[in-house]
């Protein structure tokens, strides 16, 4: 019986991997951004990539709203990001995740419009391989001092996610691999499964 139920903990742990198998990351864009200055590989070292997607930091007196800022009350007030494209040189704009995100993805985002099928998953790179889910955004406000935060639930794993329809209308904060909530339950239940079987085992013992 013991060996009955170890087995099925095990299968609960080990079934609920796969969500788990993308290292999860935070892209927050603290830093203090310089005019036009691209995101690019500054988050490489955690597995994440940018194209044309550019930093935007107030403190230049050149926003539009009170003291010259671009934005207010953004999660992370340090910096923001938001896609600019020129239609000619640069006309896409991707997130590239080296170790994939399983399932979800979580952001805080502002916007002055509603933007269909703002966000796609890929599960190649660059917006290759299969269509795996897309994404709407709703008009938080016209002065991007309101921020919502989104969860993207896809399909499968995304190695990359194109951003280009956001160009020019959306600003981003706090992007993050979030874990799939079904594999969090399954493990949680596994390794409760599991304590159960070794706390029965020391009581035998004692």
């Amino acid at each position: 019986m013991k060996l009955k139920l170890m087995s099925i903990a095990a299968a609960a742990l080990f079934g609920a991997a796969p969500a788990f198998a993308a290292t999860p990351f935070l892209v927050d864009f603290e830093s203090s951004w310089g005019s036009g200055t691209p995101v690019d590989n500054n988050y490489s070292a955690i597995g994440v990539t940018f194209t044309n997607l550019l930093g935007l930091s107030n403190g230049d007196g050149l926003g539009s709203l009170a003291g010259g800022d671009y934005y207010k009350n953004a999660p992370s007030p340090l910096g923001t990001a938001f896609v600019q494209l020129d239609g000619v040189t640069n006309t896409t704009s991707y997130m590239n995740v080296a170790g994939g995100v399983a399932g979800s993805l979580s952001f805080y985002y502002s916007s002055p419009e509603s933007v269909i099928n703002a966000i796609k998953a890929y599960s190649g790179l660059n917006g290759g391989g299969t269509l795996l889910g897309s994404f709407d955004l709703t008009a938080t406000d016209g002065s991007y001092s309101v921020w919502q935060q989104a969860t993207f639930s896809f399909t499968g794993e995304a190695l990359s996610f194109d951003l280009t329809p956001t160009n020019g209308i959306a600003a981003f904060d706090n992007i993050a691999a979030v874990p799939e909530p079904e594999a969090f339950a399954f493990m949680l239940a596994g390794l409760g499964l599991m304590g159960a079987v070794i706390r029965r085992k020391q009581k035998q013992s004692a």
